[in-house]
């Protein structure tokens, strides 16, 4: 099978910003074992690292420019008061590159040790991947929760919630076509913001951990008392077909 025909991308990267232009691979390398008890097997050469773990390939390399994107689009994290006034006086970044993983699981987790790893140094600010910048502690919390076996959704697929032309909460993912999945679009909900967040996630979560499907015409819900209506049509906030729930 060629690669534009294949199911999955087959890397995954990311920016995580630095609020100076230098970066102790040594302690990366320390933090990466001491958080995953995973050795790296290579040495830094200049400004880059790039070592293999089985048949995956990581990059690492320093870049001493900012990220325009970064701020661009720091308003996107609801969760993080200020970020722009934080992101906005970084001064390089890390790429961080996963290549040759075919299950997106696989890359998805590998990504994270990496990228939670960099970001116990002191002047690593957040994580870049359009459409959002996610603050460092906030990032590394989540990351923790793979050694008890759990996926940290929230880090990996982002919510997006604006109101409608109704005046109602509407919801949209970005991120799940990475796990080979459609995107969700939850429109005019009569929910409050807290109760869409916990669902839309749940959802998520559903579709991630469990290799979830939602059909057209069917219906899903996580106790017997509520479940809710699917259909695919045309996106209302994204291009192509979305999967949309009536919560």
């Amino acid at each position: 099978m060629s690669d534009e025909h294949k199911p999955f991308p087959q890397t995954l990267s990311g920016q995580i910003l630095l609020s100076t232009d230098s970066f102790d691979w040594d302690v990366f390398k320390l933090q990466f074992f001491d958080d995953w008890q995973t050795e790296i097997p290579a040495d830094p050469v200049e400004d880059n690292l790039i070592f293999q773990l089985g048949e995956i390939t990581v990059t690492l390399s320093l870049i001493k420019k900012n990220v325009p994107e970064a701020i661009e689009t720091a308003e996107n994290n609801y969760l993080w008061i200020n970020a722009a006034d934080a992101i906005k006086e970084h001064k390089a970044h890390i790429t961080l590159g996963i290549i040759g993983a075919d299950n997106p699981l696989q890359r998805h987790i590998l990504f994270t040790m990496a990228a939670a790893s960099i970001m116990h140094q002191e002047n690593a600010i957040g994580l870049y991947q359009y459409p959002v910048t996610r603050k460092a502690a906030d990032y590394i919390e989540a990351a923790m929760s793979l050694k008890q076996d759990n996926f940290p959704v929230t880090i990996w697929v982002f919510a997006g919630f604006y109101k409608g032309d109704l005046g109602k909460i509407c919801c949209y993912t970005y991120g799940l076509e990475q796990f080979g999945k459609e995107e969700v679009e939850i429109l005019d909900s009569d929910a409050d913001m807290i109760m869409l967040y916990q669902f839309i996630y749940q959802i998520i979560g559903y579709l991630i951990a469990q290799n979830g499907t939602l059909n057209d015409g069917e219906s899903i819900g996580f106790s017997k008392e509520r479940a809710y209506d699917v259909t695919h049509s045309p996106g209302a906030a994204l291009q192509g077909t979305t999967v949309k729930i009536k919560f």
